[in-house]
Formats: C-alpha cells, sequence, structure tokens
C-alpha cells in the first residue's frame, strides 16, 4: 500500500531503515552478558555466581562390608545386594562414581548456604519395609587401631540392622544441603535371612 501511495523507492527506504535498525539492536538482544565481558576483570566479584548451586557429577555407587564390594550400580544397570541376618547390623559404606566409573570426589566439590554454612554430603535412603530391616545414618565411624577412620572422606556410611526375615528395597539419594544431586534409578535389594 505504502508503494501505491509514496511510489517504490520510498518503500524500499523503509525496509533498509528496518533492516538497520535491527541490526544495529542485536548486540543487545542476549548473547553477550556482564560475565562475557572481557573488558571487566576476572577478579570482578559476581553475586549471581555464589548463588548457583554446585552440584556432585554422579553417575553411580557401589556399597561395601567390610571393606569388599557387594552391591553396584552404574548408569542404570546394577549387580549384586545387601544381605544381613535377623538381629545383626552391618556398616555398609557408600561410594560414588562419576561418569567414567571412577570414584568421585565429593570433598573436592563446596558448596555454601545462605547462612555462609558449608553444605555436607549425606544420604537419604527411604521406600524400605521398615518392618524387615532398620536403618541408621548416625551410624558411628569405626577406627583403625592409630585413631584414623577406615573410610575415606569420599565414603557415606549407614548401618544396616535385620528385623525379621524377608526382602526389601531401598531407594538411596545422594543429598547435598537440602537438595539430592543424585537419586539411583534402581532400588536396592535387601534381604534378611
Amino acid at each position: 500500500m505504502l508503494t501505491h501511495v509514496f511510489g517504490y523507492g520510498f518503500s524500499a527506504a523503509i525496509s533498509r531503515l528496518m533492516l538497520l535498525s535491527f541490526v544495529a539492536f542485536l548486540p543487545f538482544i542476549g548473547g553477550c552478558g556482564e560475565d562475557d565481558n572481557p573488558i571487566l576483570d576476572d577478579d570482578h566479584d559476581h553475586d549471581h555466581d555464589h548463588d548457583a548451586p554446585i552440584h556432585a557429577d554422579v553417575d553411580g555407587f557401589f556399597l561395601e562390608v567390610g571393606g569388599k564390594e557387594v552391591y553396584r550400580q552404574f548408569q542404570g544397570t546394577a549387580s549384586g545386594g545387601l544381605t544381613v541376618g535377623v538381629g545383626q547390623e552391618i556398616e555398609v559404606h557408600a561410594v560414588f562414581l562419576d561418569a567414567n566409573g571412577a570414584e568421585a570426589h565429593l570433598h573436592e566439590v563446596e558448596a555454601v548456604d545462605d547462612h555462609g554454612h558449608e553444605e555436607e554430603f549425606g544420604l537419604g535412603l527411604s521406600d524400605y519395609d521398615s518392618a524387615i530391616i532398620a536403618i541408621h545414618l548416625d551410624h558411628d565411624e569405626h577406627e583403625d587401631e592409630h585413631g584414623h577412620e577406615e573410610h575415606s572422606e569420599d565414603e557415606l556410611p549407614f548401618g544396616l540392622e535385620g528385623l525379621k526375615v524377608g526382602t526389601t528395597k531401598i531407594k538411596l539419594q545422594l543429598l547435598h544441603g537440602d537438595h539430592p544431586d543424585f537419586t539411583a534409578a534402581l532400588l536396592i535389594p535387601v534381604t534378611v535371612q
């Protein structure tokens, strides 16, 4: 319609002006943020960097009893299980694995909560039959004759007590502060005999 009233030249001029305006505003439409600016000093403090949660990169885990691996779950496949006698309690150590199947170094992942306290890793164990087993997350860590803990700082121990003969399964989560960094894809089978 504009070409009919003002002629072809006017319409082409308006089109070119709109294109130039669009190209001129492209740098302001996302893509470059404060963090992408090479002029800013690397030591410049960004408040939003501290707000981002830091997560452990975990793709699986294995469980040890008495220093022997009894269960492994990695990228959706599993083998083994836990066995405990009625009236017995065993100490189980959970060791988490990275994407390559190597031990994840949880102690190297640091995060601080809103109050300036370091967020610790812990276990979340649920969905089991509490008539068959009891789980003690505050299980005491055993020490060797020199007073050193028998497990590495990347292992998370828990106590498993057999209450009555039967089978159940446990859902395992790696908790980091108040949120899970990892939830096992499969439930851990437990037999009480």
